[in-house]
């Protein structure tokens, strides 16, 4: 486990805790997470198991009660449509699975992630251009490339949940989560997605720009989230903070 500290980013800080060691499989796993002996076996046989997968996340549950965290269940890589769902109140659609098969996925619960050495290196990492949020999917996407993303329900790890996301100030979760999706963007999707979601996001930034009068850090922070849009959507880079 790797904490971020010095201004490092967790895509940063994943990456120097990688680089050491020669071991097959690295285990990626935030700070708010508690893992056992049983579920991490459960992972490591997933991939055994399955030969071709090259990554495997467990699931997310509630300290106490064990319950599964549905919020953190996985689905379908983001579309234009489903940022714009997600400014609307929609929940986002998790596909149909079990509590007891391992299946392939998407977008696995970024929280606790075992990943093939080999694999890891070869895509490259985790894209430290991402502050905080969305380095996962990103991550997810690029090594879906390259073989399946397992999801095993039977691997439990207790979740305490959103315990990052709680240090950081409103301006700074505006601009690490807002940039965060539009840099995915900018990685992921096609011409016409870009410039619909650049739009998206300007105008909503647009919005809250008006609403957080009191607010000056959160004010800044969505004028770049603005910025960001316009540029996404022209075709330009999304530009580092």
């Amino acid at each position: 486990m790797v904490r971020i500290e010095n201004g490092r980013s967790l895509a940063a800080a994943y990456n120097r805790g990688a680089q050491p060691g020669s071991a097959e499989l690295l285990l990626f796993i935030n700070d708010d997470v508690l893992a056992t002996d049983a579920s991490l076996a459960a992972l490591a046989k997933a991939l055994m198991v399955h030969t071709t997968a090259v990554a495997a996340a467990g699931k997310l549950v509630e300290p106490e009660s064990g319950e599964t965290q549905r919020e953190y269940l996985p689905r379908p890589f983001p579309t234009a449509a489903t940022f714009a769902a997600g400014f609307l109140g929609q929940s986002p659609r998790h596909p149909d699975i079990d509590e007891v098969t391992t299946v392939a996925i998407d977008q696995p619960p970024g929280a606790c992630l075992l990943v093939r050495r080999k694999v890891f290196e070869a895509v490259g990492g985790w894209d430290e251009d991402f502050e905080f949020w969305y380095e996962d999917v990103d991550l997810a996407h690029r090594l879906g490339e390259q073989g399946e993303v397992l999801y095993v329900p039977t691997a439990p790890f207790e979740h305490l949940g959103g315990w990052s996301a709680q240090r950081l100030t409103r301006a700074d979760r505006v601009s690490r989560h807002y940039r965060g999706a539009l840099l995915y963007v900018s990685k992921h999707f096609g011409p016409l997605q870009r410039v619909t979601t650049g739009l998206l996001y300007g105008a909503v930034a647009a919005v809250r720009i008006g609403l957080a009068v009191r607010d000056r850090d959160a004010r800044s922070a969505y004028a770049r989230v603005l910025r960001d849009g316009v540029r996404l959507a022209s075709g330009r880079r999304v530009e580092r903070p």
